[in-house]
């Protein structure tokens, strides 16, 4: 069981507390003293790095006790995924699923956020450093799944998706697929142009060989004469793929047969589904509280089971309020989500006390 969320710790109105800072934070501090041989005051820049000190000092405590093998469920830290990622252990993720914040379209009010970087250059070079943390992190298999939107600018499509992917690509990631995630489109005030009604799905893997499921996300089959072909091969009896090369000419003359009966075909094609198209078709969800624009669970659940199996540990450096969390949880995986605004670690938290994992899990 995991223990009970709290708020995020504010600023105590009385009460001393004598910790060491770092050198930088000491010399950004003297800057707002008043040059006497005591503290006398602080304004509200001192007193924020303060407790920016004091939030990081408590973090350090939390991941130097972090043991990722004795993880029951999920544990969600708060701070910056560039200041965590580096204390999580190396190889202990099977997945990575995250959607970071979008470029220009979004203020969080976090000092630190990313998104509002000057330049889709600044940010994609933040995001693609991140990224690289993760890989330090991932298991030799292991996959990462981007969720990201591309922005308009000056008129312009910043080509945010392809950018970072091709960044990634020649950091060492293999970018194995481009899913366009088809949602219900939103107004747009423009009129030279199509609505855009899609964002993108990136999956990278850390090697050519990795790990991937295609079984338990396999699409129903909705062609009518596919159909009719799995039904025929099912009547006749025929199990399993032929074992001689059905298109062969020479063999159909040497059976008399002329063409291939749909028998035949149905033979060749799964009855259990047709493998995932590289378009998907998933509502957008809205969450109530301070996080608007969050990850569908649906989507979320699709890249897990792809690519891990039950008790893996899941991974989310952007984790907002938890959805891929909560997806994770529901398949009977283990989650760890970094977020850096306070308010969404609080309701992340929430979230995931209340969602139940399907069943215990167990390492891998």
């Amino acid at each position: 069981m995991q223990p009970k969320p709290h708020r995020p710790l504010r600023e105590r109105k009385s009460g001393l507390i004598q910790f060491r800072v770092t050198p930088s934070v000491e010399k950004q501090l003297a800057s707002h003293l008043d040059g006497s041989a005591k503290i006398t005051s602080l304004d509200k820049v001192a007193r924020r790095l303060l407790l920016e000190a004091l939030d990081q000092r408590e973090l350090d405590r939390k991941l130097d006790g972090f043991d990722a093998n004795e993880l029951q469920n999920y544990q969600v830290f708060e701070g910056d995924a560039l200041r965590v990622l580096p204390k999580l252990p190396a190889k202990a993720f099977q997945t990575c699923i995250c959607s970071p914040p979008y470029w220009r379209q979004r203020d969080y009010g976090h000092p630190a956020q990313l998104g509002r970087e000057p330049s889709s250059d600044v940010y994609i070079n933040r995001l693609a450093e991140a990224f690289m943390a993760v890989h330090r992190v991932l298991r030799d298999d292991g996959t990462l799944w981007i969720v990201i939107d591309d922005t308009y600018w000056k008129k312009q499509l910043a080509g945010i998706p392809w950018r970072l992917a091709l960044d990634l690509q020649r950091r060492g990631w293999v970018w194995r697929s481009e899913i366009a995630w088809v949602k219900a489109s939103t107004p747009e005030p423009a009129k030279d142009r199509p609505t855009r009604a899609h964002e993108a799905v990136l999956l990278f893997s850390k090697r050519k060989n990795y790990f991937y499921d295609h079984a338990p996300v396999l699409e129903p089959h909705d062609n009518p004469w596919a159909i009719d072909c799995i039904q025929k091969a099912q009547a006749a009896g025929l199990k399993g793929r032929p074992k001689t090369n059905p298109f062969s000419k020479d063999q159909r003359r040497s059976n008399g047969s002329r063409g291939i009966t749909r028998a035949e075909y149905g033979t060749l094609m799964n009855p259990a589904g047709k493998n995932r198209r590289d378009v998907w078709f998933i509502n957008s969800e809205k969450h109530r509280g301070s996080h608007s624009a969050v990850m569908p669970v649906r989507l979320a659940e699709l890249c897990i089971r792809a690519s891990t199996k039950a008790g893996d540990l899941v991974l989310d450096p952007f984790a907002g309020v938890g959805t891929s969390g909560i997806a994770a949880l529901k398949l009977g995986r283990r989650f760890v989500g970094v977020e850096l605004v306070p308010d969404f670690v609080y309701s992340a938290g929430e979230r995931l006390q209340i969602a139940q994992p399907v069943a215990p899990a167990t390492a891998s």
